[in-house]
């Protein structure tokens, strides 16, 4: 009789969380890279989460039917914490991705803004210069009608003061293009700097959570042995002195 309670606590705490693992292994470091997969990945978490926190607290109620009630609870609450850093984990990862994915769509739009406005300007600038164009037309037909009789000569003047005009126009008109597409090629050149200066830094933030992710699961591992270890040698000592 008196080695039922040990067989009980060691059925209970040798049970393993693992769907946790499962968990963990269906989102590996670094795995999460689109939005599609990270809003599924944050709804996948909260799942378990909620599963672990039922888990754990029937595994909890169960202790209190064991002779080695603080023992098995103890065992509980560290296996509770493993599985739900992997949760944790998997979560944080997810928001994150979420947000580079949400400021590089930021980033993308602002630039085909600027784009849309400059060659707005520049379609405007051009509307105006025909209208300005077609104005000057009327204005120097209307002149020569106007100078009916006038001397060759003077006919001849104003009509060349009227190309010199127009070429000059175009001249300025063919500069604002210029500058109005300048401008456009700086936004979309300083947009994608912006982007990929973006993109550099959350690659690297990613990288050192994926370096910082590897570094808690072998410390995990290693916490997780040594509780296993610590477990067994209890066993041994509550069964060889049941025993006795």
């Amino acid at each position: 009789m008196a080695m039922r309670p040990l067989i009980f606590l060691f059925l209970l705490v040798a049970a393993t969380p693992a769907h946790s693992e499962d968990f963990a292994a269906r989102y590996p470091a670094g795995s999460i890279t689109t939005r599609e997969q990270a809003d599924a990945a944050i709804s996948a978490a909260r799942k378990e989460e909620d599963r672990l926190t039922r888990q754990f607290d029937a595994r909890e109620a169960e202790c209190y039917r064991s002779v080695f009630v603080n023992d098995c609870r103890e065992k509980v609450r560290r296996e509770r914490e493993l599985a739900r850093r992997d949760v944790r984990r998997v979560e944080l990862e997810a928001k994150d991705t979420r947000r580079r994915l949400d400021e590089e769509e930021r980033l993308r739009k602002q630039s085909e803004q600027h784009k849309q406005q400059a060659a707005q300007e520049a379609e405007r600038t051009q509307r105006e210069a025909a209208a300005k164009q077609r104005s000057d037309e009327r204005k120097s037909q209307a002149a020569e009608r106007a100078a009916g009789a006038k001397p060759a000569e003077e006919v001849e003047r104003n009509r060349a003061e009227y190309e010199r005009k127009q070429q000059e126009h175009a001249a300025k008109l063919a500069k604002e293009q210029q500058e109005a597409s300048e401008r456009a090629r700086n936004a979309a050149e300083y947009q994608q700097k912006q982007a990929d200066a973006a993109k550099r830094a959350a690659d690297a933030e990613a990288e050192r959570k994926r370096r910082e992710t590897r570094r808690e699961e072998r410390k995990q591992a290693l916490a997780k042995k040594e509780a296993e270890r610590e477990a067994l040698r209890k066993r041994a000592e509550e069964a060889a002195a049941a025993a006795r």
